[in-house]
């Protein structure tokens, strides 16, 4: 019976030193890519870019700091006949680029790391419009300039000590200005709320 006892006694010691050692070590520092999967409002994919490049830095346990960022361009040609009757070619781009950065708690369950916090960004844009005159049709841009704070819920699951997969939600409250490029027409200021899902893949570089 003692040596019974003794084994069971040498078996859970073991065991513990065993589950001490297979504890996940602390990654400082990540590179990855955030593809966009489902906004509540297109237009406002327009003026935040949904496929971003992230980096995040995790100075202590429990702590993570990002920063994300995203450009899209497009440009179409349009041609376009006026009261002259001789047809006129114009190029149309749209332009916009946000930067993030966020501040979140975390907390680690083997290779699950779940995150929450909140995450301010600053975006630009810029969009092409027609307008018109004695002389024909012209370019006029409108530009457009946007802050967003936004509470982020997230979560990734790591493979191996290097690579990890992962999806967020997260609510922007966003403040937009518009100033319309057409001569005397007044700069618009709104307030609009977007509801993002992603997923992304990290890279632990160390």
């Amino acid at each position: 019976m003692k040596k019974i006892l003794v084994l069971l006694v040498l078996t859970f010691g073991a065991n513990a030193q065993n589950t001490g050692t297979t504890t996940i070590p602390q990654r400082y520092f990540g590179i990855g890519y955030r593809l966009g999967a489902f906004q509540t409002s297109e237009l406002n994919s327009n003026f935040y870019p949904v496929n971003r490049l992230f980096l995040n830095v995790d100075p202590i346990k429990y702590l993570r700091a990002d920063f994300q960022w995203g450009i899209s361009n497009s440009s179409q040609e349009r041609s376009i006949t006026g009261g002259t009757g001789i047809p006129q070619v114009l190029t149309m781009s749209v332009k916009n680029s946000v930067m993030m950065i966020g501040l979140m708690g975390t907390y680690q369950f083997d290779d699950l790391l779940m995150y929450c916090g909140l995450r301010f960004g600053n975006n630009k844009s810029s969009s092409d419009n027609l307008d018109y005159s004695s002389t024909g049709y012209y370019i006029v841009t409108d530009e457009l300039k946007g802050t967003s704070l936004a509470p982020v819920l997230g979560g990734e699951y790591r493979f191996g000590n290097r690579f990890a997969v992962g999806a967020e939600i997260n609510y922007m409250m966003i403040n937009q200005t518009m100033d319309p490029g057409s001569v005397g027409a007044p700069n618009m200021k709104s307030k609009q709320n977007l509801l993002e899902t992603s997923a992304f893949f990290r890279f632990f570089l160390f």
